[in-house]
């Protein structure tokens, strides 16, 4: 069976740019046959006005467009919480924890910032709509991006998966950050982890067979509740990506026969320093896709900033005049 991908990427008004030039790039690169949809999640304080940004710019999928599908992420989340427990902190996370944020920023004449559901932590909440959106994916597959993330040359199928579906998956060197997240989710989903193998990293691009994705966030929500309750009280240093691999009992011999490690499809500016090498990298490497966060962007010098430009043009992902102010936004 020929794989179908549905493309999932939770934004938010900040990172509208971003998403505007992934949205770019998939027009460009992304094999049309190979997308089922292409789901946008709205974690945002302000659903609506979020999701009429989002449909401003549903023209730059270009031939992707009419399977953009923008849900705002309330529409991911049970209205019935089971349970008074469950009812009252799903109450109290979606009113009173953090509807003063606002209120306080304007009282102490901060800038104006967009928080993400309900005012929560964005970066926190958008953990959990990762994991929900899953159940309202219908591809063979779900490829979770970040906004960060743009594609850089022609993507396939063969790109997400090998020649039996497996997902492709990049493996960490036992970092210490990987090793402590992945502790620490499976410490909360009750499995060890096996001593001494490698870990896939907790960075997107990360793929799934859906039905086994779906099968792992109600293990996953079974575990610890409501999951936008356990991502806004900060989950214990457990991420998404590491709460999926525990659940699906990573590391163990029947994990390694449904996945295929790979080499890396990304090049990664984690630091502003590394950008040149990166960008000569990911082309003499033929990476698939770069991952520049906004805040990376702008640490960087007018030079760089113009190399980032420069790329971009190569790839043919800019407008003529577009400058890369124009591109990434202003610094908020």
């Amino acid at each position: 069976m020929t794989p179908a991908f549905d493309f999932l990427t939770v934004t938010f008004r900040t990172e509208l740019p971003m998403l505007r030039l992934q949205a770019r790039s998939m027009a460009r690169f992304l094999d049309p046959g190979c997308v089922n949809r292409i789901l946008v999640v709205l974690c945002d304080q302000d659903e609506a006005a979020c999701g009429q940004a989002v449909e401003a710019i549903r023209g730059e999928w270009g031939g992707l467009a009419g399977k953009v599908e923008i849900l705002p992420a309330s529409s991911l989340m049970t209205t019935r919480p089971r349970g008074p427990l469950a009812w009252l902190e799903r109450t109290w996370v979606a009113g009173p924890r953090c509807a003063w944020r606002p209120l306080r920023d304007r009282a102490l004449g901060r800038k104006p910032k967009i928080y993400g559901w309900k005012s929560n932590s964005g970066w926190l909440l958008q953990q959990a709509c990762k994991l929900l959106a899953a159940r309202v994916a219908s591809g063979s597959h779900v490829v979770i991006l970040d906004t960060k993330n743009f594609f850089l040359r022609p993507v396939g199928a063969a790109d997400f998966v090998d020649a039996e579906g497996r997902p492709r998956v990049e493996m960490s060197s036992l970092s210490p950050n990987m090793r402590k997240w992945a502790e620490a989710s499976a410490k909360r989903m009750r499995y060890k982890l096996p001593e001494g193998v490698e870990i896939p990293l907790s960075l997107t691009p990360t793929v799934h067979r859906r039905e086994e994705m779906v099968a792992a966030v109600d293990k996953i929500e079974a575990r610890v509740g409501l999951l936008e309750c356990f991502f806004a009280r900060r989950s214990a240093k457990s991420t998404e990506f590491m709460l999926l691999y525990a659940a699906m009992e990573g590391g163990s011999p029947g994990w390694f026969a449904r996945f295929a490690p790979s080499p890396s499809p990304v090049g990664r500016v984690i630091r502003p320093e590394l950008l040149d090498e990166v960008i000569a990298r990911s082309e003499t490497e033929n990476r698939a896709m770069m991952a520049l966060h906004r805040k990376h962007f702008f640490r960087l010098t007018a030079a760089q900033k113009d190399s980032v430009l420069r790329l971009l043009q190569r790839c043919g992902l800019t407008k003529p005049g577009e400058t890369a102010a124009d591109i990434f936004g202003e610094d908020r």
